[in-house]
């Protein structure tokens, strides 16, 4: 159970969420994103080759990526990390763009579906964490 100090909610065992063991901190990103690569290889459908994306110099706008994961009929998997590496650079709303545009594309079982709504949820809940509380020159 978390208990409040100086107005601020404290973390497990009264770590605050940006504070590591070792005192360092990752911009409250911790070890979330950890198993983020610096690049993939997305496979492309006329045979063995691959076309290979950076994870760490992303686009500015992922419509072109997005389009290529289109062509090419990836799995989930692929848009999931593409995804969770714009999330990673904190461009929340790149990779909700990137996950809305997934879904009308994965066929197949239902929980392929489910693991992208939930990480939908997920980083909706994560940006309206991050939201002002009030509108903006609305006084109290």
């Amino acid at each position: 159970m978390s208990t409040l100090q100086n107005g601020v909610a404290n973390g497990v065992n009264g770590h605050h969420a940006d504070q590591q063991h070792d005192g360092s901190t990752h911009g409250g990103l911790g070890l979330r994103f950890s198993d983020i690569p610096q690049e993939i290889d997305i496979p492309v459908s006329s045979g063995d080759e691959a076309v290979e994306v950076d994870l760490v110099e992303l686009m500015e706008d992922p419509t072109e990526l997005c389009t290529l994961l289109e062509d090419e009929h990836v799995a989930k998997k692929y848009w999931m990390t593409i995804s969770l590496a714009y999330a990673k650079q904190r461009k929340v709303d790149h990779a909700i763009e990137i996950l809305n545009k997934s879904l009308p594309t994965i066929t197949g079982r239902s929980d392929e579906k489910l693991s992208i709504l939930s990480c939908l949820c997920w980083m909706y809940l994560w940006k309206s964490r991050e939201a002002p509380r009030l509108r903006p020159g609305k006084e109290l």
